[in-house]
């Protein structure tokens, strides 16, 4: 297996830039338990290869909430298109927006004392838990200067992971510094919410106080 950490244009902005993360499988699909959350991911094709794409988005609240949610959404249609295009499948419908750049991917490797099943499995294991605490004290998805966006996301996800990415704090946000801009890369969400089922969960935003 092996993880990779892309970055695509935002959906009808020609600014800007989603980070997210790709997990390719190999030749075939692969099932993946995610236990807390009660589901199961299966990997899907992505150009030559298959495997999870795995990024946040910004949802609106089904509940008459006051502000959006961050909230993972695997396969999202345009994190899959821009997936598939980058490991050399059709271009993703994005690329008929103003400006449009391919995304542009850096391949994540394990620490030297883990494996690439460690780092999926470490990864997989941070979105389970993500998904559960997100439900009982959600992530808002505010005004920038109060929230956290999908950047964020991915960034606290490869930190609750064993990789081989800088330890080093300028040298990591520079690491996570994709083309473009990619605003709140050097922000994180707690780790709490990646390593543990947490009863309560700290409240990220101003905004929920």
């Amino acid at each position: 297996m092996e993880t990779y950490w892309l970055a695509r244009d935002l959906n009808g902005v020609p600014l800007g830039r989603h980070q997210f993360i790709v997990i390719l499988t190999g030749n075939s699909p692969r099932a993946f338990r995610l236990k807390h959350s009660k589901q199961t991911l299966v990997s899907r094709k992505i150009g030559t290869q298959f495997g999870l794409v795995l990024g946040a988005q910004n949802v609106k609240p089904t509940n008459g909430g006051k502000f959006n949610r961050l909230i993972v959404v695997p396969f999202e249609k345009a994190d899959m298109a821009s997936a598939v295009e980058h490991f050399g499948g059709a271009p993703s419908h994005l690329s008929k927006q103003f400006a449009y750049k391919k995304a542009e991917a850096k391949r994540v490797y394990p620490r030297k004392d883990a494996s690439e099943s460690d780092l999926v499995n470490a990864i997989i294991k941070a979105v389970d838990f993500y998904i559960v605490n997100e439900s009982s004290q959600p992530i808002a998805y505010p005004p920038p200067w109060l929230g956290k966006n999908s950047n964020s996301w991915a960034n606290s996800v490869l930190d609750a992971a064993p990789t081989s990415l800088p330890t080093d704090p300028r040298e990591r946000v520079k690491a996570g510094d994709f083309f473009g801009a990619d605003a709140a890369h050097d922000i994180r969400i707690n780790q709490m919410y990646f390593r543990r089922i947490c009863k309560p969960c700290i409240v990220e935003n101003p905004a929920y106080r």
